[in-house]
């Protein structure tokens, strides 16, 4: 999982993985996400709070420390 401090970083990561992947014909599927979600999470959010659904690239670990 890739973490930034920048919203706009972490939708260009997400969202231009596949470019790459034909590019360099790689088989990376990485999910990012903001420090802002990462410490909702790790504060007891809950994944709705925290942001985690308009992910391009679901980050499954972090939805499970997350609360329901």
């Amino acid at each position: 999982m890739i973490f930034t401090p920048c919203p706009v970083r972490r939708m260009n990561i997400e969202v231009y993985q596949n470019h790459r992947k034909k590019t360099y014909s790689t088989k990376f599927h990485i999910p990012a996400t903001c420090y802002s979600t990462l410490m909702a999470a790790a504060y007891g959010r809950s994944a709705k709070e925290a942001g985690l659904g308009g992910q391009a690239i679901r980050a499954r670990q972090l939805e499970k420390i997350a609360k329901k």
